[in-house]
C-alpha cells in the first residue's frame, strides 16, 4: 500500500507540473522585424541578422523573430509611425525620412562632423539613450526606443547621368537623391537640386532619368544593384552620411518581460559597436566592385575640394561652418538652441555658434 501511494503521489505531482507548465516556463515571444530593405541587403546582413541572433541566443530561444523585408509591412517613410502603432515590433528606421519629427537627429548626417562610422555610431547611441538629448527631445516624445544606431560610411556622389562631371561647378543643377533634412541643405550648398526619396524608389527613378544621381554609400549601392547603371562617382570624399536605427515602439517595449527588455538593450548596444566596424571594413570592397562594373571615378582638383570645404567648414578656424555661414553670425547665436551635452559629444566645442545656427535653421525648416 505504501508503494502504491508513493506511485500515485508521483503521478499526481507530474500531472500538476504539466498543468502548470505554460505558467512556469518562459512564454515564447515572436517579434516582427520589418525593413524597407530588399532581402539580402548589406544592412540586414551586417546589422539586423546579428542582432536577431544575439537576442534569440541570449534568451535561450524565448524570443524569435519573423522577418518582413522589402516594405511588406509599410513604406520606408512610414516605418516610425507604423512601429509605434504596433504594425511591426522592431523596424529599420531612417529618422531623416521623417525629419520634421527628428530634426536634431538629422544634424548628425552633415559632412565633416565625424571621421569614422564607429565614432558617429557610438556618439549617436550615447545621445539617444540614458537621458541623452535625442532620447528626451525626439525619440521619447515620439514614443520610439532605438535599440541599434548606425552611421553609414561617408556618402559619395554617384551619377547615372551621361553628363560629364569634372569640376564642382558641373554638379550645379543635377537632381540628386537625398534622405531629406540636413542633407537637403548640404546639397543646395554645392549647387545641386535635392530630391527627397526613400531608397527603394531610387533605381526606377535613375533608369527613367527623373534622378541624375544619388548620395549613397557604395555598400548600399551594391545591395540595390546600382552598379550596372552608374556612370561616374566620387571616392574618398565626405558628403555626409545617413543615420539609421532598429527601433521598437515604447509601448511594445514596456509590455515585454524584464529579462527580454534587458537582452534587447544589451544586444542593441553590442550590435552597434560591432556593426559599425563591419561597415568600416566593407566599404572599400564595395567601392571596387562598383568601379569594376564600369563606374568612372570623378577626380576633383584641389581647388574643387576647397569649394566643398568652404561649403562645409571654415578651414582657417577649424570650425564646422555648415553652408558657409559667416563667422559674424556667431555673435547673436547664443540666443539660439544650444545643448551642452550634444555639443560636447559631437566634438563641436569650438563651433557652438555654428551648430546653434544650423540646428535653428533645420528646426525652422521643419516647422515651415
Amino acid at each position: 500500500m505504501v508503494v502504491a501511494l508513493d506511485r500515485r503521489t508521483v503521478l499526481i505531482s507530474a500531472l500538476l507540473a504539466a498543468a502548470a507548465g505554460p505558467t512556469a516556463a518562459q512564454e515564447k515571444i515572436t517579434l516582427r522585424l520589418a525593413e524597407s530593405l530588399p532581402a539580402g541587403h548589406v544592412i540586414h546582413e551586417l546589422v539586423a541578422k546579428p542582432f536577431m541572433e544575439l537576442v534569440t541566443k541570449a534568451t535561450n530561444g524565448q524570443v524569435v523573430f519573423q522577418h518582413y523585408p522589402a516594405e511588406q509591412l509599410g513604406k520606408a517613410k512610414d516605418m516610425a509611425q507604423l512601429t509605434v502603432a504596433g504594425v511591426a515590433d522592431v523596424s529599420y528606421i531612417v529618422p531623416s525620412y521623417s525629419s520634421e519629427k527628428y530634426p536634431l537627429t538629422a544634424v548628425a548626417e552633415l559632412p565633416g562632423i565625424f571621421d569614422t562610422e564607429c565614432q558617429a555610431s557610438l556618439a549617436f547611441y550615447k545621445i539617444s539613450h540614458n537621458g541623452g538629448i535625442l532620447e528626451t527631445k525626439e525619440f521619447g516624445p515620439n514614443q520610439l526606443r532605438p535599440l541599434v544606431t548606425i552611421a553609414l560610411p561617408a556618402y559619395q556622389i554617384q551619377l547615372a547621368t551621361g553628363r560629364e562631371v569634372k569640376t564642382a561647378k558641373d554638379l550645379e543643377g543635377l537632381k540628386i537623391r537625398t534622405t531629406g533634412g540636413a542633407m537637403d541643405l548640404m546639397m543646395r550648398s554645392i549647387g545641386g537640386v535635392p530630391v527627397r526619396m526613400a531608397a527603394p524608389e531610387i533605381y526606377e527613378s535613375l533608369t527613367r532619368g527623373t534622378l541624375d544621381g544619388v548620395i549613397f554609400s557604395y555598400q548600399s549601392s551594391v545591395s540595390y544593384d546600382f552598379g550596372k547603371i552608374l556612370k561616374s562617382g566620387t571616392e574618398g570624399l565626405n558628403f555626409g552620411t545617413a543615420i539609421f536605427t532598429y527601433s521598437i515602439g515604447e509601448a511594445k517595449f514596456k509590455s515585454l518581460p524584464e529579462n527580454v527588455r534587458k537582452v534587447l538593450v544589451e544586444a542593441g548596444e553590442q550590435t552597434t559597436r560591432e556593426g559599425c566596424k563591419r561597415f568600416e571594413d566593407g566599404e572599400k570592397g564595395a567601392t571596387e566592385k562598383i568601379k569594376s562594373q564600369g563606374m568612372k571615378v570623378i577626380n576633383f582638383s584641389a581647388d574643387d575640394k576647397k569649394v566643398f570645404d568652404t561649403a562645409f567648414k571654415d578651414t582657417v578656424a577649424d570650425e564646422r561652418l555648415f553652408f558657409a555661414i559667416p563667422g559674424a553670425l556667431c555673435v547673436p547665436c547664443r540666443q539660439l538652441y544650444v545643448d551642452r551635452q550634444l555639443i560636447g559629444i559631437l566634438g563641436l566645442n569650438e563651433a557652438q555658434c555654428t551648430f546653434a545656427i544650423q540646428s535653428d535653421r533645420i528646426l525652422r525648416a521643419g516647422a515651415a
